[in-house]
């Protein structure tokens, strides 16, 4: 059932002022197909049309009554597969409500409910009780969970948003609030983060929060989050590398250089923590700075090739040709098949006024990728150059 929300054919029979908001809230269970009536005389017409999965009636329908309307269809060959939901007031009395329930209807909706409430007597319909949709929820949480971890972020989106299908939690929206923020859909990273962190505050949201202002580089925004993260967790260093990146473009160097060095005595063995120290100096363009954060993350891992890229860049941009040349060399060592390394040392030989040699590599990125545009509008450029 929770595999084809989207598939279950739905009719709502109620007033015009409730059709909306049930509508609404059903797609936000993930039903996307959806009709309405606001007539119950109609019903036994739509229904031979089109026979519904689930049908929602209102009690109190004016004219032809909910009860009419289940009676009429109860004895049809259409209505034998269709599963039937009546809606009443909470006020109602219980003589009425166990009248309804004598008379065969199996589910009563009282109204106001809640999403959790209507989604619950949907799904109860299919024969999945509660404990049934958190297992049914927790093992899509799980499938989401592997795919981010490959880097999957469209299909764990999906999967996580269907876990919320099932069972409403804040660590599912949370979640595809994870992974809109690693695909750069910054906006509805942003509402995510906010609907998990309604009511009672989401554990280390505000972490992921001022990751995301720091994406967007809003750091004034990014600092008041991260300032409150670091409250929350003193020992996580890349809070505040994040800091110092905000403090770096709104504030002083000098005071993103106190968070930068917190956080190395914090991880002093770890690569990734001055991987992003030098990016954040990389784009600041404080490029001797950069060059000195990346060498320092080489002598700890010394076969990252993404660490051997920056650090070139960051010599590229110092002019400093010959020793970025060095690097991508060394880099190829290490990887000798990597089409990019040899299109970024083309560049740098071309930098350094060799274009024989940088279009000696480009031939070398376009053996082992013949495909590479990029390698082979390069080329064109040096030729005619």
């Amino acid at each position: 059932m929770a595999h084809e929300l989207a598939d279950t054919k739905i009719l709502i029979v109620d007033n015009q002022g409730e059709i909306r908001n049930m509508r609404e809230t059903l797609r936000d269970i993930g039903f996307n197909s959806v009709k309405d009536l606001t007539s119950g005389l109609k019903v036994l017409t739509e229904i031979q049309k089109e026979t519904p999965d689930v049908v929602l009636v209102n009690y109190y329908l004016p004219q032809y009554s909910g009860m009419q309307v289940f009676k009429s269809l109860s004895g049809t060959q259409a209505f034998a597969s269709v599963k039937f939901i009546m809606i009443v007031p909470k006020t109602d009395s219980r003589k009425i409500k166990d009248g309804i329930l004598a008379d065969g209807i199996s589910t009563l909706l009282e109204r106001p409910f809640s999403l959790d409430e209507l989604r619950e007597s949907i799904f109860s319909l299919f024969g999945m009780g509660m404990e049934h949709m958190k297992q049914v929820a927790e093992a899509q949480m799980q499938e989401g969970h592997e795919l981010f971890e490959a880097g999957d972020y469209e299909n764990a989106v999906q999967k996580f948003r269907e876990a919320g299908d099932v069972v409403s939690n804040p660590e599912s929206v949370f979640w595809q609030g994870r992974c809109y923020l690693e695909m750069g859909m910054f906006d509805q990273a942003n509402a995510s983060f906010q609907n998990a962190n309604k009511g009672k505050r989401y554990p280390g949201i505000s972490k992921w929060q001022g990751f995301l202002h720091v994406a967007k580089k809003d750091y004034k925004e990014a600092m008041t989050h991260l300032e409150r993260a670091i409250k929350e967790d003193k020992a996580d260093p890349f809070l505040l590398v994040a800091l110092g990146k905000c403090q770096l473009f709104i504030e002083t160097e000098s005071m993103a250089e106190a968070s930068f060095n917190g956080a190395t005595s914090l991880a002093p063995d770890d690569e990734k923590v001055k991987l992003e120290i030098g990016n954040a100096y990389l784009e600041k363009e404080l490029y001797d700075k950069a060059e000195k954060m990346f060498g320092a993350a080489i002598k700890i891992a010394s076969n990252d090739i993404q660490l051997y890229n920056r650090m070139a860049i960051a010599l590229r941009k110092q002019g400093k040709f010959k020793r970025a040349i060095e690097i991508y060399v060394m880099a190829l060592k290490i990887d000798p098949e990597n089409e990019g390394l040899y299109y970024n040392l083309a560049r740098a030989l071309h930098e350094s006024g060799d274009d024989e040699k940088a279009i000696k590599v480009l031939n070398k990125a376009l053996d082992l990728d013949p495909e590479f545009t990029e390698a082979t509008a390069l080329k064109n450029e040096y030729t005619k150059g």
